[in-house]
């Protein structure tokens, strides 16, 4: 299992002066973390891949790629399918330069600006354009042992993703556990359904409530394992169902609350994740 952060990044972690990838691949470290997500843009070039590699090898880091149909209007739903093809057969491309340099242990995607509940196109129109366009990529990430997970990105319900992952062999799910309450789902059953087929996640905590004022369900940030996802139950679960549970890559998401300084709420993130049978962290 490996232990990652991937956001946010509040100004008190100090990445925005200089570098921000690099400033992030140090508060990684600095942090007691393995992983974090980059962009395939910031591999393109050759020395500045290298440099990256070099740190990431040092450091015995693992970077998950994060791969989409770039430039392509629409998206994963642009009207010309073939556009979306070569924008994706582009990305394979990208990773075979760059997957190894960063040790990927994973790739990447998600939809977005798209969900379930648009009209145009339907909902059986997006599984199926998904279904149609992922499948080579997904055997490409495999073909290259850096498997495909899509996240839940406030777009799907998990059950959806079941679906397609169902539909796509080698498909797998990068699991965002604060995600399920953006879509209107029930947190704890939507990551039980996931877990079968979970390969990562962006481990996150939200402090949620309605107001039957404004019709409106507020998702406020949280330190992990304080607020009301249910991690230590969806911990256990991805124990107990994911496909390779020594292999999850569980990157944290931590959104601190407004009144928190954020190095505390670090801090008490950390024992959370240290209390959590066998993670080693």
């Amino acid at each position: 299992m490996i232990w990652g952060y991937a956001g946010v990044w509040p100004g008190a972690f100090g990445i925005y002066d200089g570098d921000r990838t690099m400033n992030k691949l140090r508060f990684v470290v600095e942090h007691g973390f393995g992983s974090t997500g980059i962009g395939l843009a910031e591999l393109e070039d050759p020395a500045r891949r290298d440099a990256i590699g070099q740190f990431v090898a040092d450091h015995d880091l693992r970077l998950t790629p994060h791969v989409g149909p770039r430039g392509v209007e629409g998206g994963y739903f642009g009207t010309d399918v073939d556009a979306v093809r070569r924008a994706l057969d582009a990305c394979v491309a990208d990773l075979r330069r760059s997957a190894g340099a960063v040790r990927a242990p994973i790739v990447t995607t998600c939809v977005g600006p798209y969900h379930r509940f648009q009209a145009a196109p339907s909902l059986a129109e997006q599984m199926d354009r998904l279904a149609d366009v992922l499948g080579p990529l997904a055997a490409a990430c495999r073909e290259m042992s850096c498997p495909l997970g899509i996240e839940n990105h406030g777009d799907y319900y998990c059950t959806d993703l079941v679906e397609l992952c169902r539909r796509v062999p080698h498909l797998g799910i990068f699991l965002d556990t604060g995600n399920t309450y953006l879509i209107g789902e029930q947190s704890l059953p939507a990551c039980r359904a996931a877990a079968p087929y979970t390969i990562g996640t962006h481990f996150k905590d939200h402090f949620v409530h309605p107001d039957p004022q404004t019709l409106t369900f507020v998702v406020e940030g949280a330190p992990l394992g304080a607020g009301h996802v249910g991690l230590r139950e969806v911990y256990q679960a991805l124990l107990d169902e994911a496909p390779r549970p020594d292999e999850l890559v569980m990157q944290w998401e931590m959104v601190p609350p407004k009144e928190m300084d954020a190095l505390a709420c670090l801090e008490q993130s950390w024992a959370f994740i240290r209390s959590l049978p066998g993670a080693e962290a």
